[in-house]
């Protein structure tokens, strides 16, 4: 094989290297990116549901402030 040859070949299993840890690093990111996803969408539901008991606990102080002015 030619000296040229030979920096080619070099070259391409250089490339292809490169590529691969591209890919795994892309799917780790992606894998990353899930994982907060879905902490961050329980994190929202606990808010939503704080919210939701807040709203519970306001209505019942309400009616009771109505009684009181009865």
């Amino acid at each position: 094989m030619e000296r040229k040859d030979k920096v080619v070949v070099v070259g391409l299993v250089l490339v292809l290297f490169f590529i691969i840890i591209n890919i795994f690093s892309t799917l780790n990111t992606m894998s990353d990116y899930e994982q907060r996803k879905e902490s961050g969408n329980d994190r929202w539901k606990q808010v939503e549901n704080r919210i939701l008991q807040t709203e519970e606990k306001v209505n019942i102080l309400e009616k009771e402030i109505e009684q009181w002015k009865k």
